[in-house]
């Protein structure tokens, strides 16, 4: 039996600064993954340049598509799993890092359990409850590009309820789902599902995100979050800030600046 194909693929937006994703390759190289892995960076391309394979880390090992600039991460995401052919995949955004060794195999390892269908690396369980409590919570935190039909609403839970529906998606009883920073699934989950509802602004971006989990639990999968805390293999800094320095590297990065001040 042929083995599994593993493939992690990257979203890239072209006017993000391109060492965002040299960055996260780099931490990809730093710590063993605990498998065999291939990488998909894919472009939503505005018509810049196109990316320079050269000028990347782990060259041998990278492919690299583009698609037109629609649907953020996500759109990317559901590009990058109908072009390859891996058995699974890890989704991340360029502006991810990974934190630790073993970090593909926490994944492979977890999603062994035939009732999972989702992993990531955080779960916003806080909107757990049911949808008419929550839009009671929510519907007054107004947010740009939030539409129904062309018309700004302010109720940001009936905007995201309106899209589930239209893209004909059962909202379920809680809106409680994986954030779509880091996303792993096997392939036979993404067909069950017909892979990832794509949005067009930032309000149906974020109602896609809601949907993929609510794609996966209407198909009869759980969802799970893979490390017992947040971000305990890849994290991302919008979520997840730099730890502080401590205190050797700044008195390291104090000496560094101080050769180089008296290097005259």
């Amino acid at each position: 039996m042929a083995a599994e194909k593993n493939c992690v693929v990257i979203s890239y937006y072209d006017q993000r600064d391109p060492r965002e994703l040299v960055r996260l390759l780099r931490s990809m190289r730093k710590f063993n993954a605990g498998a065999d892995y291939e990488i998909l960076i894919v472009v939503n391309s505005t018509g810049k340049e196109p990316l320079n394979q050269r000028s990347l880390p782990l060259r041998d090992r990278i492919t690299i598509i583009s698609q037109p600039n629609h649907g953020y991460n996500i759109g990317a995401w559901e590009a990058g799993w109908r072009y390859t052919d891996a058995d699974s995949l890890l989704f991340l955004q360029q502006e991810c890092s990974i934190r630790r060794a073993g970090w593909l195999q926490a994944f492979l390892e977890k999603s062994q359990d035939p009732s999972l269908g989702l992993l990531g690396e955080s779960r916003n369980s806080a909107w757990a409850v049911p949808w008419q409590n929550l839009s009671t919570y929510e519907r007054f935190y107004e947010m740009p590009e939030h539409e129904i039909d062309g018309v700004a609403v302010g109720d940001r839970v009936k905007c995201y309820l309106h899209h589930l529906n239209a893209w004909g998606i059962d909202p379920g009883y809680t809106a409680d789902h994986l954030q779509s920073l880091v996303l792993f699934a096997r392939r036979k989950v993404l067909e069950a599902i017909d892979g990832f509802p794509v949005g067009k602004n930032y309000g149906e971006a974020i109602a896609s995100e809601i949907g993929i989990s609510r794609k996966v639990v209407a198909a009869g999968f759980r969802l799970e979050q893979v490390g017992p805390q947040a971000f305990t293999w890849i994290r991302h800094p919008q979520w997840c800030p730099a730890p502080a320095p401590s205190l050797k590297n700044k008195i390291l990065r104090s000496l560094r600046l101080r050769k180089l001040v008296g290097s005259d």
